[in-house]
């Protein structure tokens, strides 16, 4: 296994040791299941996590509504309606005045959070993905949690940016939901 599964893995056994239970003793909830074997969850944590990218933006937390309409229309009506719904922590690049990249962070699953990631068109392969899901990765890794993704195996242009990020495979399988392995 390589290293940085390695990690991975032993901070998954961290986080379902140290996770917080709920009163009758239940561990926290393992990644919700999928029917489509088509994907991939990928994760990060402090020792896969890499440097801060170094493109030039102005990082919005939080973004209002009005900054969030910039983005809807430059981008796919499918795309969107994954932000569409929240998530509970948001980041956005802007340049020029516009936003042009936001991550979004699920609220916690246990000790899980999803992350996203949508970059308008023609500002891809620049950087700003990569700069705004590593600070809500940063965020998320200081509040505690784990942070994953999931893709389409298929999708190498999402593969590309979270590996850049520091995110490595988990499963590729997700008709059997992750279990924490008993310590």
């Amino acid at each position: 296994m390589a290293l940085a599964e390695r990690t991975v893995a032993e901070a998954l056994r961290f986080f379902a040791r140290q996770a917080p239970r709920d009163g009758h003793g239940h561990a926290p909830a393992p990644l919700p299941r999928e029917s489509d074997d088509g994907q991939l969850i990928v994760m990060a944590d402090e020792r896969t996590l890499t440097a801060t990218p170094l493109a030039r933006a102005m990082l919005v937390h939080e973004p209002a509504a009005m900054l969030l309409d910039m983005m809807r229309f430059d981008v796919s009506h499918e795309e969107w309606a994954q932000y569409a719904t929240g998530g509970d922590r948001h980041v956005g690049a802007m340049r020029g005045g516009v936003l042009v990249a936001l991550a979004t962070a699920d609220r916690a699953e246990g000790c899980l959070s999803r992350v996203r990631v949508l970059v308008t068109p023609t500002f891809r392969q620049k950087g700003f993905g990569h700069l705004v899901l590593h600070r809500v990765v940063q965020q998320l890794l200081r509040d505690g949690l784990l942070p994953y993704a999931r893709m389409a195996a298929m999708d190498l242009g999402a593969r590309a940016l979270a590996r850049a990020a520091g995110f490595v495979n988990v499963t590729r399988n997700l008709t059997m939901p992750l279990q924490f392995a008993p310590l």
